[in-house]
């Protein structure tokens, strides 16, 4: 309630139209990103409150932030150095800095981080968002429902409600095609491992490897990882001990995991490919670097931060986005030795 002989702030209209001091804010200053519905009752709260802007205020209040801020959500900070993650990374902040903003990187691993960083959305911390592998259900991604400012995605997910614009891979056609190139060699005794749960490129890279098996997909071979490191790939060849012999391939959900199945295999007296061919995804540095080669599904991740950080700035600009806009990356089978 304001009070008799006080002047109506920015703070009062937004409290009677129940949103935040930053949708008022840029509302007042022509934004387009605040929804009709809002608008709506910050024109009745200003029309009831007979607020008045104040010019300076206003004038301070049309200078943005210059900040675009990368949200990233791991379960490990090895996902930090990996190849995938680090370059689309760097490209993102190499693109965001050419238009003369600054990106600032939020690393949300524990609980108290994913609060931190939703009280910073919630305070229109920045301009823009990149999120990076948030998972479906966590409470961080909620807390971006709430703000007006423009925010990309780096994954498909089946998260109705959030309706942002994703840049992804083609994750789902990529596992399904170096299945397919198994099976093609006369491979087709395949055991998968899967990566975390949590991660919707997982979720969708186990989708492709079900549709190349079909009728021969067999859930007691499929490994869950928890996470993308190689000792998960370790843990599953391990786990697969006992089947080692009857099977003729392992299609691994990266390439860090593919590498971590070769040296157990190694140990055990598996010879790769000749016994069992293994495949991973991504085209990791590492990839090359494994004996044998890695053959593997190629991802363009500078690519994918370079195409994410040019559809926040374009939105920021005030270019319209349908609701549920997806884009795709292509990806491609490289062949080395390892199958």
């Amino acid at each position: 309630m304001i009070m008799a002989g006080k002047k109506a702030t920015i703070r009062d209209v937004a409290q009677l139209a129940g949103v935040s001091y930053g949708t008022v804010s840029r509302y007042l200053n022509g934004n387009t990103h605040v929804s009709t519905a809002a608008a709506e009752r910050i024109a009745k709260a200003i029309e009831a409150a007979q607020y008045t802007p104040n010019q300076a205020a206003r004038s301070l209040a049309q200078q943005r932030t210059q900040t675009i801020a990368l949200v990233i959500q791991v379960e490990s900070n090895e996902t930090l150095i990996q190849s995938s993650v680090s370059e689309a990374m760097a490209s993102a902040n190499q693109t965001i800095g050419d238009a003369d903003y600054q990106m600032v990187t939020l690393i949300a691993n524990t609980e108290a981080s994913t609060r931190r960083i939703a009280q910073l959305v919630n305070s229109d911390f920045a301009d823009g968002y990149l999120l990076f592998s948030l998972s479906e259900d966590d409470a961080l991604a909620e807390a971006f429902l709430n703000t007006d400012n423009p925010v990309v995605v780096s994954e498909v997910s089946n998260h109705g409600e959030w309706q942002f614009p994703i840049v992804d891979f083609t994750n789902t056609d990529g596992q399904r095609q170096i299945t397919e190139y198994l099976l093609r060699k006369g491979r087709e005794r395949l055991a998968y491992i899967c990566g975390p749960g949590y991660s919707p490129s997982a979720v969708n890279r186990l989708k492709g490897f079900q549709q190349a098996m079909g009728e021969r997909f067999d859930e007691n071979k499929v490994y869950y990882s928890d996470d993308w490191e190689m000792t998960s790939g370790e843990m599953a060849a391990v786990a697969f001990q006992p089947m080692l012999g009857e099977l003729d391939g392992i299609v691994c959900a990266n390439d860090d995991i593919a590498i971590g199945v070769i040296n157990q295999l190694t140990r055990f007296g598996y010879r790769v490919p000749d016994d069992i061919a293994v495949t991973g995804f991504d085209d990791s540095p590492l990839a090359v670097l494994s004996n044998p080669k890695i053959t593997t599904v190629r991802q363009d991740s500078r690519l994918h931060g370079r195409t994410m950080a040019e559809l926040v700035l374009s939105m920021m600009k005030g270019t319209k986005v349908e609701r549920g806009y997806v884009k795709l990356l292509p990806t491609s089978i490289v062949e080395r030795q390892s199958a």
